[in-house]
C-alpha cells in the first residue's frame, strides 16, 4: 500500500446502533459534555478542519471530521455524487455524534461543508447551535451563470494548487481537478439552503473570511439577515483568505468559537 497521508491513520470505521459510522477523524478527550461535528469544503477532505479539531480537543470538547461522499479520493468519484449524497454524508455523521450522548452538539463547516452545516440546522432539530465558515451561499465569476453549459464539453476545470503554500501554513487534500457537474451540485444545494434559512433557529456564529476569492462575502451576510435564530453573530475575519482553518488568520477566529460555546453552554475552558 502506498504511504497514506498523516490524517489517514484516524479515519475510523468505530460502530454505531449496530451499524458501520462513517468514515472520518474523531478525538474524543475524556470528560469531554460538548461535541462538534466538523465538515469539510468541496474537493477537499477531512485534514482541511483537521486544526479546528485540535483546538477544541485542548479545550476538553469531541468532534467529528465526517468524510463527504465522493472527497478523499479522486475527482471521478466525486462527479459520480450528488448534493444529496453530500448531506447523507453529513446527517449521518451529525448521528454518528449524537450517539455518544454528550450533553451538547455543535456543528461546523467550511465552505460547502458550512452550506451543509445551515442545511442540517434547518432541517434537524436537535443541534444545539451552528458555526459555518465562509459559507458557500453566493459566487463571484463564471459560477452560477455558465457551468449549467460548459459542463456538458468541459467536464473538468483545472484547480491551481500551487499558490497554496503562499497563502496558508497548513496544507491539505485537494483535488487538482474539480468535475463541473459537481459544481452544479453545489450550486443546487445553495439554491436550496437559501431556501430555507427562515427555518434555523438556533444559535449561530457565522466567520467570514475578508480576503475570500472563492465565495462572495456577501453570502454571509444573507445568512445573518435571514437566518431565524435569536442568538446570532457575524464576524469578518481579518486579513484571512477562503481556508480559514488553514490560514494563520484561524488564531484570531477559534477563541471567537469557543467564546461562542460559553455563551451557549456556559464555561467549557479548562480550570488552570
Amino acid at each position: 500500500m502506498r504511504n497514506q497521508p498523516i490524517w489517514w491513520s484516524r479515519l475510523l470505521t468505530a460502530r454505531w446502533s449496530g451499524n458501520v459510522a462513517p468514515l472520518g477523524v474523531e478525538r474524543r478527550p475524556e470528560g469531554a459534555r460538548i461535541a462538534f461535528l466538523l465538515i469539510h469544503g468541496f474537493g477537499a477532505h477531512v485534514d482541511e478542519v483537521g486544526t479546528l479539531g485540535e483546538f477544541l480537543e485542548g479545550h476538553d470538547i469531541a468532534s467529528f471530521a465526517v468524510s463527504i461522499a465522493g472527497h478523499g479520493t479522486k475527482p471521478e468519484d466525486l462527479a459520480e455524487t450528488s448534493h444529496h449524497d453530500w448531506y447523507t454524508s453529513a446527517k449521518s455523521g451529525l448521528e454518528h455524534v449524537q450517539s455518544w450522548g454528550l450533553e451538547n452538539t455543535f456543528v461546523s463547516g467550511l465552505s460547502m461543508g458550512g452550506l451543509l452545516t445551515l442545511a442540517l440546522a434547518a432541517r434537524v432539530e436537535e443541534i444545539d447551535a451552528i458555526v459555518p465558515m465562509s459559507p458557500a451561499v453566493e459566487f463571484g465569476g463564471f459560477l452560477g451563470k455558465l457551468v449549467p453549459v460548459i459542463k456538458y464539453f468541459m467536464p473538468y476545470r483545472k484547480v491551481d494548487l500551487t499558490t497554496m503554500p503562499e497563502m496558508y501554513d497548513v496544507m491539505r487534500f485537494k483535488y487538482e481537478r474539480d468535475p463541473l457537474a459537481s459544481i452544479q451540485e453545489l450550486l443546487t444545494l445553495a439554491k436550496e439552503v437559501k431556501h430555507e434559512l427562515s427555518n434555523i433557529t438556533c444559535p449561530a456564529l457565522i466567520l467570514q473570511s475578508e480576503l475570500d476569492k472563492t465565495v462572495d462575502p456577501v453570502g454571509a451576510e444573507i445568512v445573518f439577515q435571514k437566518i431565524g435564530s435569536e442568538t446570532k453573530r457575524l464576524h469578518l475575519v481579518p486579513r484571512a483568505e477562503h481556508v480559514l482553518t488553514c490560514h494563520p488568520a484561524r488564531h484570531q477566529a477559534y477563541p471567537l468559537i469557543l467564546d461562542f460555546v460559553d455563551e451557549v453552554v456556559g464555561k467549557t475552558t479548562p480550570e488552570s
